[in-house]
């Protein structure tokens, strides 16, 4: 395979740290979500609160291994 322009791995790597700051803001919202439904004894929360973590969980995985990729392509 050709290697990439000069120009591929700067649009690569301003991808890679967006795809950064998205897994970082989704581990933010599901922090700041968690912490509203603390009480004293303990997390109440209900279907649908579980649906919306699993989506974020499901999101930030796809996140972190969006980054992978993009640091491997950048790699070669």
């Amino acid at each position: 395979m050709a290697e990439m322009s000069p120009l591929a791995i700067l649009l690569m790597s301003i991808l890679r740290k967006g795809t950064i700051a998205t897994l970082g803001l989704l581990v933010l919202f599901a922090s700041i979500f968690l912490w509203q439904k603390h009480t004293p004894e303990g997390f109440l929360l209900n279907q649908q609160d579980w649906g919306f973590l699993g989506v974020m969980v499901a999101m930030a995985l796809i996140a972190l291994y969006l980054t992978n990729a993009i640091a491997k392509e950048i790699k070669r």
